[in-house]
This record gives C-alpha cells, structure tokens and sequence, in this order.
C-alpha cells in the first residue's frame, strides 16, 4: 500500500508534466492531474512520515535530494527547450540544391503582407502531404501566412461554402479578395499571392442581346454559371454589356466576351467592337456552328476566317465500332504561344467549326496563331443540311482532313494599338456541361489569364528532385563498419561495467 501510493502519485505528477509539455497549455487535464499526483504524495507522506524518516541516513538523504535537484533541473531544462522551440524555431533545409526552400521571388513577395493571409488547402486524405509541406514553408517565412488542410470528403459543409467541386484546390484569401488554384506548386501560390496584392481591377464585360449563354445559369447544362463562377474565383468582376444601349465600349473594360450568339449583331454593335481593338483591347469570341450573327465576316478582315462547317472525328466506342463524334477529343496545342506552350491536358471541342489563321486585309497580325487542333482522324464537314436533317456524314467535296484548326488566339496590331484576340469555334466548351470536362476550365481560363495580361506574374523554376549518391572507397567502408558495429558497442559496454562496479562499491 505504502509503495503503491507512493508511485501513483510520482506516475500522476510525471503525466500532468508530460501533458504539459507536449501541448504548451497548462489546461483542466494537466492542472487535475498534477493536483491528484501532489494530492497523493503529500498523502503518503503524511501516513508514512515516521518509517520515511527513520528509512532515511544523512547520506541517503543527500543521494535522495541530489536527485530530486537534479530531476527538477531536467525537467526545468526540458521545459525551456519546448517553449523555445513552439516560439522561436529555425528550419534548415539539408538537400543540395534546396528541394524545400522557397525561392528568392516568393521570399520577397510575402514581405509585402501587411494583414493576414488564410489559405484553405481541399485535399482528400492521403493526398496532401506535399501541400501542407509546401504552405508550412509559406507559414514559416511570414507570421501573416495561416493555412489549414480540409478533407472535402470528411468535411462537405465547409466545401460547398467555398465553392469546392474538385479536390486539390487551393482557396487564398487577402483582404477581402479571394482566388482559388488548382496546383499546389511554389510558382502557383506564389502567382496567387501576387494577384492578391495587386490593385489591378480586371472587369469582364459579358455581351448580351443576341443569345447568348446565360451568366446567371449554374444548373442547367448549356447555362455559364460555372464559367462566370471561375472568373470571379479569380478575382475578376464580371458585368454584362448590351452593346446598342452604349456609344462605344466602355473603358473600365478590361476584357469583352461574345459566347455563344445566335442572332446577328447589329452594325452599331460590330462598330463598337472595333473600335475597342482599335483602342487596343482584349476580345474573346466563341462562335457556335450553324449560326449567322456576322461575326465570322467581321472576323475575316483581321485575317481570321470562321469555317461554315462542323467538325468531325472517327472514334471507338465499345461494342459499336467507329463512329462519328461531334465531341472531338483535342490533344495537339501550339508550343509557340504563351497560352499553350506548357500545356498538355485533353480537351473536348463539342459541336466545333473550325477556325484559321490566314492573309489579313487589315493590320496585321503575325502573333495570331492556331492554339487548338483536333487529331489526324478528324474533318470538317460542310454538308451540314444533309449532316443535321437525315444524320448522314462522309467525307465529300470540299471537305477537308485533320488536323483542324478549332481555336486561335494572338496579338493583333492595328495602327500604332496592340489588341489581344482569342476565337474559339464552339461556345460549348465553357458551358457547365463540359467546363469541368478533362481540361477544358485550364483551357478556358489560360486563354482568358493571357488576354488581360495576368498568367504567370513570376516564373519561378522547379527544383530538380533529385537523388544525391555517396560512393565510399573499401577502406572508409570498412571504417565505417568497425566503428558502428564493434568499436561504439564495445566502448558503451566498457563504460557501463565500469558504472556498475563503481554503484556496488557505494
């Protein structure tokens, strides 16, 4: 009983210690268990005091005290290094060519935070270990910087309030503005930070009044709610255009978009657009087969021609053989423009015509180039009353064979002005059906970052991840293995029978 009492109360104190140590906090836990282990000791003492005192010689005495002062000191130390390194800590990065340090740029960058930066990682379990890496770099060069990891899966509710529909994305938040990416790389987050920072405001003018997809639309499969929700995510605003209630383009227009018309534009509408590339500004246009709005003719004086086709491609589907696809799969990009030269991901062109560059008539525009074209198997078809009425297609005269051109995009130079222009055969592409479709959204929204000047503010270079080797000669082999396999456990085996055999003289 007397001994039981004794080490329940010692197991009590060294747990609430531990507590202590191991949280930093000095909670009800910690408190209620240094509580019942004095309790207990003090207990022990009370009852035993008598046999303790005569169990205890002047010299055992001082053993027994020496040890309690030399307990409390290790403990004291213990406590001083937890504080210390929970408050004040130094990361050293050991790889040899600085695998986990952040670069120059980003360092620089995050010194411009003057408020708190949360950035909200959505990553499914067992998926996120680079990313927190990565963010806790971020945390650890600024005291602005608060990230956390949330499993979208184990938490749905905060998903849906951030507009989570993938996992892998990243949500940063910096006074009140928000942007979201889907890589979590240095040159990403970094990017992100920047657009954040900066005072820029990017205002997407939508055109309406002639058919187009409906902005407001987030449900239904042909509507542009989604695509409108990626701008935003971006930190862009979005306002709608109707161009015959305005003069002109308003200037505070940083980029307009025409998706999906059907009716024909009107020529005040057509004027206002050009006179907005003349003042040197940024034009989207997606233009959908089988429609006469005027643009493909407006178009064609820049030296752009919108084909009056659809295009085709052989697949294979399962148990049916080839067939035709009016969803031609797109994986052949231009390396020659700053929207495509890094990029590698499938794409769908759903009911496409094609789009080429060729002779301008006026400017000109020798950065205009094909970004998009469909495969070798593929053609356009031009016969579209026999294509649609009686669902009948091969190829015929005037037809012509992949690879086709389905989107362009480039500087155009009219006068002394540099437009940027950005054409794509289909407005399908960014509906919500087939936004989230393979890569389509990276597609959409590289072309878009391009047009109004904001793709990647830095570029900061990956890291090589790759394994250092040591190669040892026979004799340092044989060093090493003698040292750590005989001469280390003999030493220790000396010494500790040396330390027995001075305690048994004691």
């Amino acid at each position: 009983m007397k001994i039981a009492l004794w080490i329940a109360g010692v197991l009590f104190i060294v747990t609430g210690m531990f507590v202590y140590l191991v949280t930093s906090l000095l909670n009800a836990w910690t408190i209620l268990f240094l509580s019942a282990g004095l309790l207990l000791v003090v207990l022990w003492f009370l009852l035993y005091r008598r046999e303790i005192k005569s169990a205890f010689s002047v010299k055992k005495a001082l053993y027994g005290f020496n040890t309690i002062v030399l307990v409390v000191v290790v403990l004291g130390i213990v406590s001083v290094i937890n504080y210390v390194s929970s408050n004040y800590y130094k990361r050293w990065d050991m790889t040899a060519n600085g695998q986990y340090t952040l670069s120059q740029e980003t360092r620089q960058i995050l010194k411009g935070l003057k408020k708190d930066l949360k950035i909200t990682a959505f990553f499914q379990e067992g998926t996120s270990m680079k990313a927190r890496d990565l963010l806790a770099e971020y945390a650890y060069l600024s005291r602005y910087v608060h990230y956390q990891v949330i499993d979208p899966d184990k938490e749905p509710t905060i998903a849906r309030s951030y507009g989570i529909t993938t996992s892998g994305t990243i949500v940063l938040q910096y006074n009140g503005k928000t942007v979201k990416i889907g890589q979590a790389t240095e040159n990403d987050v970094t990017n992100a930070i920047l657009k954040l920072l900066s005072t820029r405001v990017i205002n997407v003018c939508y055109i309406t009044g002639n058919g187009e997809r409906d902005l407001s639309d987030a449900s239904g499969v042909n509507g542009y709610g989604l695509f409108r929700r990626a701008l935003i995510d971006q930190d862009y605003t979005v306002t709608q255009l109707l161009l015959p209630a305005v003069a002109s383009i308003p200037t505070s227009c940083t980029l307009v978009v025409d998706a999906g018309a059907v009716k024909p534009l009107l020529p005040q509408e057509l004027d206002s657009i050009a006179g907005y590339l003349r003042d040197g500004g940024y034009l989207l246009l997606m233009i959908d087969p089988r429609t006469r709005t005027g643009i493909p003719k407006f178009l064609s004086k820049y030296g752009i021609t919108v084909g009056n086709d659809v295009v085709l491609d052989q697949v294979v589907r399962l148990f049916q053989g080839p067939t035709l696809g009016v969803e031609p799969v797109v994986t052949q990009y231009s390396k020659g423009s700053d929207i495509t030269k890094d990029f590698k991901g499938t794409t769908i062109f759903p009911m496409v015509r094609s789009v080429e560059v060729v002779k301008r008539k006026e400017g000109t525009a020798p950065g205009v180039t094909s970004i998009a074209k469909t495969s070798n198997s593929s053609w356009t078809d031009v016969h579209l009353k026999t294509l649609f009425s009686k669902g009948i297609a091969k190829f015929g005269p005037g037809d012509v064979k992949g690879p086709i051109s389905v989107a362009v995009a480039g500087p155009l130079t009219i006068g002394d002005r540099i437009a940027r222009i950005a054409v794509f055969g289909t407005s399908s592409i960014a509906t919500n059906k087939y936004l989230t479709a393979l890569f389509n959204r990276d597609l959409i929204m590289n072309t878009v970052s391009w047009l109004v000047k904001e793709g990647n503010l830095v570029t900061i270079r990956t890291r090589p991840n790759g394994g250092q080797q040591m190669f040892l000669t026979v004799v340092q082999g044989k060093l090493i293995f003698y040292m750590t396999v005989v001469l280390i456990p003999a030493l220790l085996f000396f010494f500790g029978v040396l330390a027995y055999l001075r305690m048994k003289r004691l």
